[in-house]
């Protein structure tokens, strides 16, 4: 089977495993979120051009593209094996192959050993074997020395400018410490930019407030990271059948009645988004809200149904991102459980591979959520009744941005949050639209 074959081969056990639907129908929201879950399970970074050239190809020429071996190491790191050639020998390789290297001899245990034979009246080299370990030696640490002084290092940046509110970044860089093929910056929004110098300065503007983590990435290795927060200044709501519409809506009056975030779906399509298609309501609050994200209770009371305007199965996520990870669970009506899903840190499961069963849940009517965070383990409740248990390794760090997101018109009643000793450290009931 020639090379490309196993990259057909791989990219569709990628689609049947991520469970999209017809990969030619993705969109860059896909892409994006491949591209995260690839780099949670290989610490590897694909651009969303290069997914696209893998999984979306625009010509003959982007359908016959072989990506590096660094990419499809990712690849099949994701599909849970080790590199590959591991994929390619595991999953193709006939019964009694040898890909081309002499088989070992069988050996029976009741063969006799064979004597090694010494020419006689020759004794071991002793001192010259001693000679040659104590040269390898010092070889090894001269060879170590010279790695050491010759460790490279790179400059990477981050400021904002134009002022507290401006969502504008200014980079600076300076990879020129290091031999690379190809290097990008990731601005953890889906956006990629490829650097033709090796040092350099430029400023990039973000859409939408958020925590990013901004990563600078030559050959697919991250080299350095920087963090940049776009603040929020309380909660908005970021709305749009998809990444061309989606504005940010920073006047609370137009989301908040009676008591609670809530976008009407009359009103949302005075803003020209088409309310008889999909969209989502994203509410958020980015800030340093001086928490651990690892220890604390966090309780919400929400719907989303179709008499509030929700959509197909009601997808309804909670998410907290953190200095150096996030969580999140993503609810879906009970018989649509393959599409929910969790994070935690470095662990992720998916509804199509697990079962997520116990985040089916009605949320027709106000319902209690509430999440306890303690030990590396994160657990679920509803209606004060556990559901669902995670435990993770990676540190989610200080919590920066919380958000509720629903699939079509949800509702957001409260949020509370508590240290583990149960004192209220933030709680917002929305009773004033400012």
């Amino acid at each position: 089977m020639k090379t490309h074959s196993y990259l057909s081969k791989c990219v569709g056990l990628i689609e049947e495993k991520l469970n999209w639907g017809d990969r030619n129908q993705w969109i860059d929201y896909n892409f994006k979120t491949l591209s995260d879950q690839i780099y949670q399970v290989s610490n590897i970074t694909i651009s969303i051009r290069t997914l696209k050239r893998i999984f979306k190809p625009a010509n003959t020429t982007e359908a016959s593209y072989e990506p590096q071996i660094a990419t499809k190491n990712a690849l099949a790191q994701f599909l849970g094996y080790r590199d590959w050639m591991h994929f390619v020998n595991e999953y193709f390789q006939e019964p009694g192959e040898s890909n081309g290297q002499p088989a070992p001899a069988a050996v029976s245990g009741n063969d006799p050993i064979a004597p090694v034979a010494v020419e006689a009246g020759r004794k071991p080299a002793r001192k010259r074997i001693i000679r040659l370990i104590i040269a390898g030696s010092v070889l090894l640490l001269a060879v170590g020395f010279m790695i050491a002084r010759g460790k490279k290092k790179v400059a990477f940046s981050v400021i904002k400018t134009g002022g507290a509110d401006s969502h504008n970044a200014a980079l600076s860089y300076d990879i020129s410490s290091i031999n690379f093929d190809n290097a990008i910056i990731d601005f953890d929004n889906g956006q990629f930019k490829s650097l033709s110098s090796k040092k350099g300065e430029l400023v990039f503007s973000y859409k939408t407030p958020n925590f990013y983590r901004i990563k600078l990435i030559s050959d697919g290795k991250i080299r350095s990271t920087a963090e940049m927060e776009i603040p929020s200044n309380g909660w908005v709501c970021y709305i749009g059948n998809n990444d061309a519409n989606a504005r940010v809506i920073e006047d609370r009056r137009l989301f908040t009645k009676d008591g609670a975030l809530y976008f009407p779906p009359a009103e949302i399509a005075k803003i020209n988004i088409d309310t008889t298609s999909e969209y989502w309501a994203d509410y958020r609050n980015i800030k340093d809200f001086h928490l651990d994200g690892d220890n604390f209770i966090m309780e919400l009371r929400l719907k989303n149904s179709k008499q509030t305007g929700g959509v197909d199965c009601f997808d309804t996520c909670i998410e907290w991102v953190g200095e150096t990870g996030k969580g999140r669970y993503k609810f879906v009506r009970p018989n649509c459980t393959e599409y929910a899903d969790a994070q935690f840190g470095d662990m992720q499961v998916s509804g199509s591979f697990h079962n997520l069963s116990a985040l089916g849940t009605d949320l027709s009517n106000w319902t209690t959520i509430r999440i306890e965070v303690k030990d590396k383990q994160g657990m679920v409740f509803v209606n004060n009744h556990p559901k669902y248990a995670l435990k993770y390794n990676t540190p989610i760090g200080d919590v920066r941005g919380i958000f509720c997101r629903f699939k079509g018109s949800g509702a957001l009643d409260y949020v509370k949050i508590y240290n583990l000793n149960k004192q209220l450290v933030y709680d917002d009931e929305f009773n004033a639209a400012d």
